[in-house]
């Protein structure tokens, strides 16, 4: 069996600690490379200014005119007596050694400097004379190279000078500055670790103190919001989003428990008249034709349970993205004409007039849903428009739209009803018969037909009418 491991993401804190002490570490390690760099420039800078102050003063003395060589070497041995950790070699234009200096190095191992013009400048290790001598190790030196001219005795002469300078004690501070600067990085960057840790862990508190009020709730407490003021402004929208689902899960819970009773209650009703009629037919000997009258008032109940199963199949269909419409082209106009020659003998009795308005308007979709849907305005207008009134079917056309309105006059419905008019086995007034008013979920597959056909559907009630508005795509050919 082959196994597959997914590597699981570094938590947030890790992931903060990690880049907030690597950008910080990276810093202090810039921070003291521009340092280490700053101090070798200057101690070069200064090894140089010195080694040109002492080449000056040598070749001051060197140029003296009219002056015997060997006066110039003792008066240049005398001045560099004055200078420590100076190292000089001398030699004439004939490459003769004049002097060199006797506890410096030597010189005369140095490889061979270019020829140019101006002073060079180089770093060399070399084994001290004196250190030698007691076993030491080599010594960096930085050299300078001159070329001296004078004259003498009225001839041009010229000299080639070495001058160098003992960099150790320089080089010993740098590298004792190096390993102080490295213990210095470690105890710091750990310090860094350690103190973003603990910052990273109590700025993550609020996150934490949300995810236990969160694992708090339960179905039983859905009523509970978390205060989005108290709680920092990046956690604040993700708190305003979680009291939102939160608001939703409530409400599905609040319909779901709400429709559990209702459904009972529905069946509940039916049941309880078959039972009884029943237990009346038989607490005494009936004729054949009052057994006849049980019999067709118990198959009247039989089938209100089966419509309204029939309902709830259907809706359950909508809720699991099951219903799916035949699509076909049709004329919103004719499907109403007909649902209108079906109610028109009901309407008549109860002397409620049918009128329609509007120019035929084709669009897409299911014959039989869609008369479903205006069967279920019209039966729902029908029963509550007064007598002598009419019920006004209107049919328009808006750039890509088609709008149906059902509209009857009557008692408005409240305000605080029409959000929930299309919740099923919902009532605007709880206390009408069940059995006139059918089985209380119409609107609610109304609206699951609108929605499958990609359309919309709203509500409006004043004093003059209830107007029901849906709203179809319109046929594309049609559209343009």
């Amino acid at each position: 069996m082959r196994i597959s491991w997914q590597h699981r993401p570094f938590s947030l804190a890790t992931r903060l600690t990690f880049f907030i002490s690597l950008s910080t570490t990276v810093a202090f390690v810039a921070f003291t490379w521009m340092m280490l760099h700053s101090v070798e420039q200057h101690f070069a800078e200064q090894d140089i200014n010195d080694l040109q102050q002492i080449s000056m003063t040598l070749e001051n003395i060197l140029k003296t005119p009219d002056t015997p060589e060997q006066q110039k070497v003792a008066r240049l041995s005398d001045a560099l007596k004055s200078y420590r950790n100076i190292s000089v070699l001398l030699k004439n234009q004939q490459q003769q050694v004049l002097y060199h200096s006797h506890d410096g190095p030597d010189l005369l191992s140095v490889p061979e400097l270019p020829q140019a013009a101006g002073e060079q400048v180089i770093v060399w290790s070399g084994v001290n004379k004196n250190h030698e001598a007691h076993g030491g190790g080599p010594t960096t030196w930085r050299l300078i190279n001159a070329k001296v001219t004078s004259s003498e005795n009225g001839k041009a002469v010229s000299y080639h000078m070495q001058i160098a300078l003992s960099i150790d004690f320089h080089l010993h501070y740098i590298n004792q500055l190096k390993h102080n600067l490295v213990l210095i990085a470690a105890a710091i960057s750990l310090m860094i670790i350690i103190i973003v840790l603990i910052a990273v862990h109590k700025g993550h508190q609020p996150l934490r103190n949300v995810s236990q009020k969160i694992k708090n709730i339960s179905s039983e407490n859905l009523d509970v919001r978390l205060d989005p003021r108290r709680v920092p402004i990046e956690l604040e929208q993700l708190v305003i989003s979680f009291n939102q689902m939160l608001a939703r899960i409530e409400d599905v819970f609040t319909r779901q428990a709400n429709f559990s009773a209702d459904i009972a209650h529905e069946i509940r009703t039916p049941i309880t008249n078959l039972v009884t009629q029943t237990e009346i037919a038989l607490s005494q000997r009936r004729t054949e034709q009052e057994l006849e009258d049980v019999l067709y008032s118990n198959l009247e109940e039989y089938h209100r349970m089966a419509k309204m199963v029939s309902d709830m199949l259907f809706l359950a269909q909508a809720d699991n993205n099951q219903l799916i419409p035949e699509r076909s082209l049709l004329d919103l106009r004719s499907e109403t004409l007909k649902v209108f020659e079906f109610f028109e003998a009901w309407a008549e009795e109860q002397e409620v007039s049918l009128t329609l308005e509007g120019s035929p308007a084709l669009i897409e979709g299911d014959p039989l849903m869609l008369r479903r849907v205006i069967n279920n305005l019209l039966s729902n207008a029908i029963r509550h428009t007064p007598r002598g009134m009419a019920v006004t079917v209107s049919i328009s056309s808006r750039h890509a739209w088609v709008d149906l309105t059902v509209e009857n006059p009557g008692p408005p419905i409240p305000p605080e009803h029409l959000p929930r008019v299309f919740d099923r086995f919902y009532r605007v007034d709880p206390s009408r018969q069940r059995k006139s008013e059918g089985s209380g979920i119409g609107l609610a597959i109304v609206k699951s037909i609108v929605t499958a056909h990609q359309g919309k559907i709203s509500v409006a009630s004043d004093a003059v009418s209830t107007r029901f508005t849906l709203s179809f795509p319109r046929y594309r050919q049609q559209a343009g």
